[in-house]
């Protein structure tokens, strides 16, 4: 089990337009107490916003977001009580450089992506290389995980077994213990789309 037992809850709104997704999220963010953990564009062509707060403001946000999205708010979703670590990460502070296997874990819904990132790391002690949502990727999300081989088969097979009883399970691999020149450019090389 992870050290960090803090908890948190997240609003994922996903906009087709990147203008609309803009002028909502600024509604979003001055209509409730919210922070905005990510605001961005992402592949193809779309906006996200995530924020994070109490579930009443992030309700409160999500309104507004259904709203003053309307036929431009792709998807919205709610996820309550996940490691802060996975809210750092979506926010882009990610402290790891990698020193062990690793575990990479791809599909195409962010909400239960994220939610199997919570189970990965309630299942053993890893952290996360990278987390990217639907950015510089085509639509698919995915997170890199490192940590003891033992460790990463654990977290691995239970957060690939959620996303597969969800139908969202893309891919997901192991590395045992990378080259270490598969490692040096493993972030470079990903695209920063």
């Amino acid at each position: 089990m992870m050290e960090d037992s803090r908890r948190g809850n997240i609003l994922i709104a996903e906009f087709k337009s990147i203008s609309r997704g803009i002028i909502v999220t600024d509604s979003m963010a001055k209509s409730a107490s919210i922070n905005i953990v990510r605001a961005s564009t992402s592949c193809p062509g779309k906006y996200i916003a995530i924020a994070e707060g109490e579930i009443s403001a992030l309700s409160s946000a999500e309104a507004v977001a259904q709203e003053q999205g309307g036929r431009h708010l792709f998807s919205s979703a709610i996820v309550s009580g996940i490691n802060h670590k996975i809210i750092e990460a979506i926010s882009g502070k990610l402290r790891s450089t990698g020193s062990g296997s690793i575990g990479i874990i791809e599909g195409p819904n962010m909400a239960d992506l994220i939610n199997s990132s919570d189970i990965a790391l309630n299942s053993a002690q890893v952290e996360f290389i990278e987390y990217r949502l639907a950015r510089g990727c085509g639509v698919n999300s995915f997170y890199i995980m490192t940590g003891t081989l033992s460790a990463l088969s654990e977290a691995v097979e239970n957060a690939s077994a959620y996303l597969g009883e969800r139908g969202s399970l893309l891919a997901y691999r192991i590395i045992p213990g990378p080259d270490r020149q598969v490692m040096r450019w493993i972030k470079s090389s990903l695209c920063s789309c």
